[in-house]
C-alpha cells in the first residue's frame, strides 16, 4: 500500500487544536479581571472581658506632713460648698495638749461640785449625767460590745462635754483657785485653736477618706502619661511614679460622682472602638449595676489595647474601687463588605472602590470581623456607602 499524504482538511484540523492549546495557555497566564461585591449594611454585637482601672473625677485635700488631723464629716457623706471637713492640727500639737485642757477642766468640775457643797443643781446632774452615759456608750462601742456609728457618738459626747463646761463657767462662784483655774482651761483652749485650722470643702461633692496614693496619678490632667504598663503596675498593686511632695499628705478627696471613668485593656488585638461608641460597663463583685459608657480614646500597645471610657452614671458603689475584672458589650452598626475586600495600603486598612478603572483605595476601621464578613466604617462617607462596589483579593 502507498502512503497517504496529508490532505488540506488534516492541517485546517490541527491549526485549530493548536489554536485551542494555544488560548487556554494564554488564559493560564494572564491575570483574571477583578471581581467585585457590593456594600451592605451590617450590625454585629461584642461582649468580651476586661481588666478595668476606675478613675475619679476628684478634688484630693493635702495637709503638711508631721500634722495630725480630727475628721469631722463622715465617709461617704455628700457635703456642700463651705461644709467642714476636718480639723487640721500644725505639727507643734500633740495629743497631750488636749489630754492637758480635759484634766484642767476635770479639776473645775470637781472643785466646782466641792463649793457647791450641798447645793442641789438639776440641770447639771443631768448635764453630768448626758456625759457619762455617752462616755460608757463611746467606751462599748471602741471595745466593739456594741454596733453604732464612731463619728456621731464622738461628736454628741464632745458637745454634751462643751455643754456642761459652758454651765460650770456661767454658774462659777467667787473663789480664788477657781479663777486660776478657769483662766488656765482659757490659756489651753487659745493654745489649741492656734494650733488648729478648719478644712472645708470648695465645692459639693462625696467626701472619703479612703487613699490609695494613685488619686494624683490618675487624673483627667494626666490622661498623657498614662500608658499600658502604668495600669498593670496599678493593677498588680505596684507603685507609679506620681512626683508628689513628700512635704505634703493627703488627708481625702472630694468626689464629683456623676462623671467619672475607667481604663479597659484587652489582649485582643482585633478590639477596635471608636471614639463616641457605646458600651454598657459592669464591674466584677458589682453585678447588680450596669453603667452607660461611651469611648473618649483607643491606643494600641502590642498586642494590648487601652480604651478610656466616660460614664456620666453616677458613681455609687465604685466610690471606694479602684480595679479589677468587668465586662463590656456593645452593639454595633455598619457597613459590611466580604473579608477578602479588605486590603492594607502603605501601612493603611482600607478598602478599593470601583470607579471604572483600578479602583479608589478608602481607609476604614474594622468594627468586628466573623464567618460572614467583616464590619467597617469610615470618615468617606461621599465615597464608600451601601450599594458601591468594592473589588476583592
Amino acid at each position: 500500500m502507498g502512503t497517504r499524504r496529508p490532505t488540506g482538511r488534516f492541517f485546517i484540523l490541527l491549526m485549530l487544536v493548536m489554536g485551542v492549546v494555544l488560548f487556554a495557555v494564554m488564559n493560564l497566564f494572564r491575570p483574571g479581571e477583578p471581581r467585585y461585591a457590593i456594600v451592605t449594611n451590617g450590625t454585629s454585637s461584642d461582649t468580651r472581658r476586661v481588666q478595668a482601672v476606675i478613675m475619679r473625677n476628684e478634688d484630693v485635700a493635702s495637709m503638711e506632713s508631721g500634722g495630725t488631723i480630727s475628721y469631722v464629716a463622715q465617709e461617704g457623706a455628700m457635703v456642700s460648698a463651705g461644709d467642714e471637713i476636718a480639723y487640721i492640727y500644725s505639727a507643734g500639737y500633740s495629743a497631750s495638749q488636749l489630754q492637758a485642757l480635759e484634766k484642767v477642766r476635770s479639776e473645775i468640775r470637781a472643785y466646782h461640785l466641792s463649793i457647791l457643797g450641798t447645793i442641789i443643781d438639776t440641770r447639771l446632774d443631768r448635764l453630768e449625767s448626758n456625759v457619762q452615759y455617752l462616755a460608757v456608750q463611746l467606751k462599748s462601742l471602741v471595745n466593739r460590745r456594741s454596733a453604732g456609728n464612731l463619728l456621731n457618738l464622738e461628736s454628741q459626747l464632745t458637745q454634751a462635754m462643751e455643754a456642761r463646761q459652758t454651765y460650770l463657767s456661767q454658774n462659777q462662784r467667787e473663789d480664788v483657785k477657781l479663777t486660776t483655774l478657769y483662766e488656765t482651761e482659757s490659756k489651753r483652749e487659745s493654745q489649741i485653736a492656734s494650733w488648729r485650722s478648719i478644712e472645708t470643702a470648695a465645692s459639693a461633692g462625696v467626701v472619703s477618706f479612703y487613699l490609695d496614693g494613685y488619686e494624683n496619678f490618675l487624673s483627667i490632667d494626666n490622661t498623657g502619661n498614662i500608658t499600658v504598663d502604668a495600669l498593670r503596675s496599678i493593677i498588680q498593686g505596684r507603685e507609679v511614679n506620681t512626683d508628689t511632695s513628700r512635704l505634703t499628705t493627703s488627708i481625702y478627696r472630694l468626689v464629683h460622682t456623676d462623671r467619672w471613668y475607667v481604663y479597659i485593656l484587652t489582649e485582643d488585638g482585633s478590639f477596635n472602638p471608636v471614639v463616641n461608641q457605646r458600651f454598657w460597663f459592669q464591674m466584677e463583685g458589682f453585678e447588680d449595676v450596669v453603667y452607660d459608657a461611651s469611648v473618649v480614646s483607643s491606643v494600641k500597645s502590642g498586642s494590648t489595647v487601652m480604651t478610656l471610657l466616660q460614664i456620666d452614671d453616677p458613681l455609687g458603689p465604685l466610690l471606694n474601687q479602684r480595679c479589677g475584672n468587668a465586662t463590656v458589650s456593645t452593639e454595633m452598626s455598619g457597613l459590611k463588605v466580604p473579608r477578602n475586600a479588605i486590603y492594607r495600603d502603605n501601612g493603611q486598612t482600607g478598602v478599593y472602590v470601583y470607579d471604572g478603572a483600578g479602583g479608589t483605595f478608602i481607609p476604614v476601621i474594622v468594627l468586628s470581623s466573623d464567618s460572614e464578613g467583616v464590619l467597617i466604617s469610615t470618615e468617606y462617607e461621599s465615597a464608600l456607602y451601601v450599594g458601591s462596589y468594592v473589588r476583592l483579593r
